[in-house]
């Protein structure tokens, strides 16, 4: 009850006087008002938010600390149509712009998500959640395929997170914040002119969150992060006709155990067939359904991550405390399971961005290079549970121990030549090239650092050319064409039947827009993205599936942009977007048992399909004391065609599929009621990892000189809500919705300010991400009695393992300026 009256609450505060993330909190007849204040680079130009003809959420240096944007997880929050699923800790990520995704994503080498990161407008590959907040001047997330100016991985969007740089004259800054759960966070930096036409910044991090949940086996703490992270930046201008930005950052991380928890193959309420825990003798489970229908919920942490605390094994349901196998030894096992644990990441990252002018004639030359070398090494229990078994005698480690070093190194470089840009014609062309190398090795207890087997080498090269010209037919109507013709090459060496792939395509995109006379803008887009495929692997190779294609899409697009009138409620700016987008050979996922080792998935394509969305963002002010915003998101993302073989197994009542051709296989719905009809057709399923609703309200309330020594009091609050997102194609299991509220208030003037913050007041306890997963022992019939029919799977039962949402989070902050 308390709960549901605190959420009614903030929902009436936040829906009344509404905020906005990018919006100046300065609101005043002097000022006018103005509501533009957000310049944008989107289109690698700079325009006012109102004046770019695309879908971009833009977030300012004020709306990064007054929404509290510690990570891409936070500006999902208040982005319309961008999802982000945090599933396994600070790694692995899966941005979801407009529900184009892959839940392989980060996972298995080459897939990717479809939407990339950018620093300073230079590519960036991994995981970004150490990038320090304190370091941003603004956010962009560009929203649509990108492909044409962006380059690879835009298949969907592009985030652009835009550093400060040096300064002409002397500045510093210092914050120190603590929490609970032994959060704390220390940041600094200085800037000036070093040199005639030489600026500079040198900026520091130290953050840490001590974690909130248990491990139930080991008894200690999960979940905990640290990053420690220094920037330096060199602006350099010595002429006019030429200037030059160099940035370079080192950090490091260190997380311990990943805070995820299983729910055991007992559970399964729904669809019942052979596929099931009962068709195997020793897990004393009568339990016959396949799969979970539902919302899953938060569980308790028990994974080998250590020896057990109290010698006593946690059991699990359907893995009895006797069981034992061939070859093997029982199924519990009380010492550590993982040679590893947590993310150790090590990561330089450098970038420069220099353009050169010729004279008075408008050309620019412009040359974008960026380069990052990280060591990774990452652990985790991944049948993320207590059992814990070894084969009989001499090994490394047990199986289902997922734990692996990684050291990535990857270059890009990009050339443009651009001609006057005040012409009435105009245009831009560039080439562009990116390498990437990456060298894996296992951990295992004999071999802590992971080098003494490596387990493969895998390149990607990148190599394209791209271009726009731009024409104003009137001094209102412009249409904008845009190209990209790009070869991507990637070579997997633990591949011997298909150990490299290519695959081409030229991506353009066409945009019309028409300033109004109030300062907006009115615009159409059209664009083709792509999705580039790649290698299985061995797994892949084992199964038949060696590799997958590359994924298309057209994409159509209306848009507005536009200052509201003023009818005496203050002054506010609304964007509003509709779009279309055709998907065909879908990427994504088939799980796979290894013979031996952690269970692994391929990535595979699968049918075609149709995503329909709407886009809002309304910010602005009221006055000079109330500020705000709300944005509010529907995405709709079906299959239209697609035929999945575990789709038959489920529906089937665990036949196995044999017919791919004809789509038919093995029917045994007639035993087992409740089952069926038998079939592999996904079309009407809602795409994974997509939430059909997303919304978000902000508000901030200014009283000068209300507070001591003449500061002044400010207090704001944020609410957001995302729906449900289903874990697969079967559209059965589910996260659950998401309602998360957060507050902050305190007194500030031009050289501090004092907070207090909160998120996640209310305790939301829905989980980020869920994932279905094989449940050890069970994960060959060789070494379990399988009593199903020889016709039937006898593929391991299926359980779900998933990732646990920080809960409530209250702090102090105190940031000071010079």
């Amino acid at each position: 009850m308390k709960k549901t009256l605190l959420l009614a609450g903030a929902a009436a505060l936040a829906m009344t006087v509404q905020a906005s993330p990018g919006f100046a909190q300065e609101a005043s007849e002097e000022t006018e008002l103005k509501q533009d204040v957000i310049v944008v680079s989107a289109r690698k130009k700079d325009e006012g938010l109102l004046e770019a003809p695309v879908a971009v959420s833009a977030f300012s240096e004020t709306a990064i600390e007054d929404l509290q944007l510690q990570s891409v997880d936070d500006i999902a929050r208040f982005t319309p149509g961008l999802s982000f699923s945090k599933a396994f800790g600070r790694s692995t990520e899966r941005p979801v712009i407009r529900g184009q995704s892959n839940v392989l994503a980060g996972v298995q080498f080459g897939v990717e998500s479809g939407t990339a990161y950018f620093i300073d407008g230079v590519y960036y590959s991994g995981s970004i959640q150490n990038l320090d907040p304190n370091d941003l001047q603004r956010v962009e997330v560009i929203k649509g395929p990108q492909s044409a100016l962006y380059g690879r991985n835009t298949y969907a969007g592009a985030i652009n997170f835009i550093t400060k740089g040096g300064a002409e004259e002397f500045e510093a800054t210092a914050k120190a914040r603590f929490g609970n759960n032994d959060t704390s966070e220390y940041a600094a930096s200085i800037a000036g002119p070093l040199l005639p036409g030489l600026t500079g910044r040198l900026s520091f991090r130290d953050y840490e969150y001590g974690g909130e949940f248990r491990n139930a086996v080991t008894g200690e703490l999960v979940g905990q992060e640290k990053t420690t992270s220094l920037a330096g930046v060199l602006d350099w201008s010595p002429a006019s006709s030429f200037d030059s930005r160099l940035r370079v950052s080192y950090s490091e991380d260190r997380d311990g155990v990943l805070p995820l928890f299983l729910q055991s193959a007992e559970e399964n309420n729904c669809m019942p067939g052979y596929r099931s825990l009962a068709y195997w003798a020793m897990s004393g489970s009568t339990n016959n359904n396949q799969y979970y229908c539902g919302v899953i919920k938060p569980g308790q942490v028990a994974v080998n991550s250590g020896v057990d605390a109290d010698g006593v094994p946690n059991l699990i349901p359907g893995v009895p405390l006797n069981s034992t196998f061939p070859f093997m030894a029982g199924a519990y096992g009380l010492g550590d399971g993982t040679a590893f644990d947590g993310i150790l990441r090590d990561l330089w990252v450098a970038s420069s961005v220099s353009t050169y002018r010729f004279g008075d004639s408008g050309w620019e030359l412009s040359l974008l290079g960026g380069y990052s070398k990280e060591h990774n090494k990452q652990g985790y229990d991944s049948d993320h549970s207590s059992v814990n078994f070894f084969l009989a005698g001499p090994t490394n480690e047990p199986f289902f121990a997922n734990t692996t070093r990684k050291d990535v190194e990857d270059y890009s470089l990009e050339l443009q030549l651009a001609t006057p840009q005040d012409e009435r014609l105009r245009g831009m062309v560039g080439v562009y090239l990116y390498d990437q190398i990456l060298l894996e090795g296992d951990i295992t207890f004999a071999d802590p650092a992971g080098r003494a087997v490596d387990t493969g080498k895998r390149t990607v090269r990148n190599e394209a050319i791209f271009g726009l010209v731009e024409f104003d037919f009137t001094d209102r109507l412009t249409a904008t064409l845009e190209g990209r013709y790009a070869e991507e090459t990637k070579t997997d060496r633990t591949s011997t039947a298909t150990p490299e792939v290519s695959y081409s395509k030229f991506t353009p995109r066409l945009t019309v827009d028409y300033n109004l006379t109030n300062g907006g803008t009115v615009y159409g887009v059209f664009a083709q993205g792509v999705k580039p495929g790649g290698i299985n692997g061995a797994i892949g190779e084992a199964v038949g599936m060696p590799t997958y294609d590359q994924e298309e899409s057209d994409n159509f697009e209306l848009g507005i942009k536009t200052p509201l009138p003023n009818v005496g409620l203050g002054v506010w700016n609304l964007s509003l977007a509709g779009y279309f987008t055709d998907a065909t050979n879908v990427q994504l996922t088939s799980a796979v048992a290894a013979t031996s080792g952690a269970i692994n998935s391929i990535a595979t394509n699968q049918g075609a399909g149709e995503i329909k969305g709407l886009e809002l963002d309304l910010q602005g002010a009221f006055n000079e004391i109330v500020s705000g915003g709300v944005t509010y998101a529907w995405t709709d993302a079906k299959f239209t065609e697609g035929c999945d073989a575990d789709e038959w197994i489920m529906s089937s009542g665990g036949g196995n599929f044999t017919d791919p051709a004809n789509q038919t296989g093995v029917d045994y719905t007639a035993l087992f009621p409740g089952s069926g009809p038998a079939s592999c057709n996904i079309a009407g399923r809602t795409f994974p990892l997509t939430s059909e609703h997303q919304a978000s309200a902000f508000v901030r309330l200014d009283f000068r000189e209300a507070g001591p020594f003449g500061s002044d009091f400010f207090v704001s609050s944020d609410l957001s809500y995302e729906s449900s997102k289903f874990v697969q194609i079967h559209n059965a299991a589910e996260t659950g919705d998401a309602l998360l509220l957060g507050a902050r208030f305190g007194f500030e003037t031009d050289k501090w300010t004092l907070s207090a913050y909160g998120q996640n007041i209310t305790d939301e306890d829905s989980i980020t991400m869920a994932t279905r997963w094989l449940q050890g022992p069970y994960f060959s019939a060789g070494f379990s009695p399988n009593i199903a029919p020889a016709t039937a799977s006898r593929g391991a039962p299926r359980a779900y393992f998933g990732s646990l949402r920080r809960g409530p989070q209250f702090g102090a902050e105190l940031r000071v300026r010079f």
